[in-house]
């Protein structure tokens, strides 16, 4: 038995007839798509910006923007412990060199001056007793060596008187006696050399012991004179004229060895940290000349560190200021510098546009004589500076090309301008 399939041959059908709509919706598509690139873009005028390409000297400077920064900063710290009691001075003041900013309170250190000049005062006077009985048996030394001696004089005079007699042949004296006599002679001289030995001995020691005790007073005036230095500490004066920049103290607040108690600036005197973009970091080195404004007044100055870390995306770098401040001038003032790179003699250069990066290739609408239209060109880059970038080969002198951002119509070879 036959069996009849109509059915699955219409299925069959309209797959074919679903198969040719969908191939004739693609390329009903591709051809209004060639047809749309293939019409004319049209742009308003008003809405570009142009920019003519010129000849000339081309100077090239990169710019960065930072503070104003003492070049002189100070903290003035602590050597004592002790609690705030007097604040003089306000951040944002003006002072000199010795000026009083506050004062601190240690009543212990007070204690502890006058109990060391009761100390010093008692071995001053032990030390001056000393001396005295020193230069006593100084003294007592000096007489046993002059008595001795004058016991020698005596023996020795009567030893003389005696030989005398005996060479004249008198028998008044004995030979026996004038032995005894010659006996003490040689005594005495010996008992007189031993108490000069005896006293020079008691010099280097009275000397020895003098010192060890004028060390032990001096010793004694240096820890006297540190705990006066101590007390002296609890006044804290400004080290330099300068502005105080930071008074981080409150009365009553109790203070520690070391801390720091007032951040000073010295007047008048300033650096500018400026932050370069890293990319353009490259070409600054030191010693280039550079011109730093305020928005009121602008300060010449040279480079005079570049710091090897980059942070954020930027790079810091430390500019002299060279002459006289202006009056503006103040700690964390906002500034822009300009760093004078190189000048270029004779080149082509146009106000840089927002797609031209140094040192590349990229393609530009240059606008017709008539201004009716821009046509795409192929530009070489060279140096950029601050605004303008150099260029190498594309243009010429007196060409406009558009420089605001053509991203939406930089498919198209050719545009239309109204």
């Amino acid at each position: 038995m036959d069996i009849v399939r109509s059915k699955q041959k219409k299925k069959i059908n309209i797959k074919r007839w679903f198969s040719i709509a969908a191939i004739t919706i693609i390329a009903f598509t591709l051809i209004i798509n060639l047809s749309g690139n293939s019409a004319t873009y049209q742009v308003d005028k008003s809405e570009l910006l142009l920019a003519q390409v010129q000849r000339g000297q081309l100077n090239i400077s990169v710019r960065g923007v930072g503070v104003l920064v003492p070049k002189d900063i100070r903290w003035v710290a602590t050597n004592v412990d002790g609690r705030v009691e007097r604040i003089l001075i306000k951040a944002g003041a003006k002072v000199k060199k010795g000026d009083l900013l506050l004062e601190l309170s240690n009543p212990q250190l007070i204690q502890q001056l006058e109990e060391t000049k009761w100390q010093l005062e008692e071995m001053v006077a032990e030390t001056n007793a000393l001396n005295v009985s020193l230069a006593s048996e100084l003294l007592d030394q000096e007489a046993a060596v002059i008595n001795e001696k004058l016991n020698h004089q005596r023996a020795l005079l009567t030893f003389n008187a005696q030989k005398k007699l005996l060479d004249q042949g008198t028998v008044a004296v004995s030979h026996i006696a004038h032995e005894e006599v010659k006996i003490d002679v040689a005594q005495y001289k010996e008992r007189w050399q031993l108490e000069v030995k005896r006293l020079n001995k008691k010099q280097e020691s009275l000397t020895a012991q003098a010192k060890a005790y004028q060390a032990r007073l001096n010793r004694m005036h240096k820890i006297y004179q540190r705990a006066q230095q101590q007390v002296e500490s609890l006044k804290v004066h400004a080290s330099m004229d300068s502005i105080v920049q930071a008074m981080p103290m409150e009365l009553g607040q109790r203070v520690l060895m070391g801390s720091n108690l007032a951040r000073l600036a010295r007047s008048g005197e300033f650096i500018a940290e400026l932050r370069v973009p890293e990319k353009q970091i490259k070409d600054v080195a030191l010693g280039q000349s550079v011109v730093v404004d305020t928005r009121n007044s602008k300060i010449v100055g040279i480079v005079q560190r570049i710091d090897p870390i980059v942070n954020n995306g930027s790079v810091q770098v430390d500019i002299e200021l060279i002459g006289d401040m202006p009056k503006d001038a103040r700690p964390d003032l906002t500034v822009n510098g300009v760093i004078a790179i190189a000048n270029i003699a004779d080149t082509l250069f146009v106000k840089r546009p927002m797609f031209a990066s140094e040192h590349s290739e990229a393609f530009a609408y240059l606008l017709a004589e008539d201004g009716s239209q821009a046509d795409k060109v192929s530009i070489h880059f060279g140096q950029t500076s601050t605004q303008y970038i150099q260029i190498t080969s594309g243009l010429v002198a007196g060409n406009n090309i558009i420089i605001s951002d053509i991203s939406a119509w930089e498919k198209q070879q050719t545009i239309n301008v109204n």
